[in-house]
């Protein structure tokens, strides 16, 4: 590719930054799949151009439509946009067949073949297309098979602890090495690691910020002491507050308690998690802005309001 001097470039974390997809996912693309081919600097360092990202838009296209990575390729080297039958027969039965292998490995209590099937998935897919394709059919799954089989309940159980834990460890090699912005995430609840929470936490990591996490039942009244303690206590402020549950609260009491927490704390104030289509009334109080249930959009949203844009 022939580049003049005004072409924009971006380094691998801009393009992440921009494409909402994590430097190792971008670079399992260049170099299992060869989907991307950026660049090289004189001290051999990536770089990307606008091209780029716009190959990334085609490759989620494809991704959110439930192609499996290794077939998409072909797809962009023909340059056709998702229609209905292309994606038809290109989908097949990939998840479904990864749901299936996970169903298999959960059945059998097999743990080390189980984070060697998480670690492959996280490494190819943004997280978006692993809630929406892997996640949440596996969880539906196994919430039937425990209402109806014996050791079903086993099943449900081995899995939301093993995700769990894959989770909380990728939650703590990205934190201890992001110097972002500081996030203050609080699970309401307190829904100890609910799945939905730290899938939201990890995307947050992957955009580059700093979290403190609160995943046991917290006072939203502590809040603001929170904030005022970390800044006494730090260099940096916590740039914004993320109250996420997935349960239906006192609503009376929640909503007074919110506002207050939301009026105190002097910083973008967030709610998300499946309390908002429980308790719609929610999304409507002052002062607060509520997080839509895509990751990379939730993802967006912060990121503007931190700039004092409209989300």
């Amino acid at each position: 590719m022939n580049m003049t001097m005004d072409t924009e470039q971006f380094s691998i974390r801009q393009l992440s930054e921009i494409s909402g997809v994590n430097a190792v996912t971008l670079r399992a693309w260049e170099r299992r799949y060869g989907l991307l081919k950026p660049q090289r600097t004189s001290k051999g360092h990536r770089f990307y151009t606008q091209e780029d990202v716009e190959k990334i838009r085609q490759i989620m296209n494809w991704l959110d439509r439930g192609v499996a990575i290794s077939k998409v390729r072909p797809l962009l080297d023909k340059d056709q946009e998702p229609g209905a039958s292309a994606v038809a027969e290109q989908t097949d039965s990939h998840w479904q067949d990864t749901i299936n292998r996970t169903l298999e490995l959960v059945t059998q209590f097999q743990r080390e073949k189980l984070e060697q099937q998480l670690n492959e998935l996280f490494g190819n897919y943004p997280l978006d297309t692993l809630n929406s394709n892997y996640f949440l059919p596996v969880q539906t799954a196994l919430d039937r098979a425990s209402q109806l089989r014996f050791g079903g309940s086993a099943e449900k159980i081995f899995f939301a602890s093993e995700l769990r834990a894959d989770l909380m460890s990728r939650i703590r090699h990205n934190n201890s090495n992001n110097h972002g912005m500081p996030l203050l995430l609080i699970a309401v609840d307190g829904h100890q690691h609910g799945i939905q929470a730290l899938l939201l936490a990890l995307a947050l990591l992957e955009a580059g910020y700093r979290l403190h996490l609160l995943f046991e039942a917290c006072n939203l009244r502590e809040i603001p002491y929170i904030i005022e303690q970390y800044k006494a206590s730090s260099s940096n402020t916590i740039g914004a507050v993320i109250c996420h549950s997935n349960s239906k609260p006192d609503i009376l009491q929640a909503e007074q308690e919110l506002v207050r927490a939301a009026n105190h704390a002097h910083v973008p104030f967030l709610l998300g998690g499946d309390w908002l289509a429980i308790t719609p009334s929610i999304s409507e109080l002052s002062g607060i802005t509520t997080l839509p249930p895509v990751l990379r959009t939730a993802v967006s949203t912060i990121g503007h309001l931190l700039k004092g844009e409209a989300p």
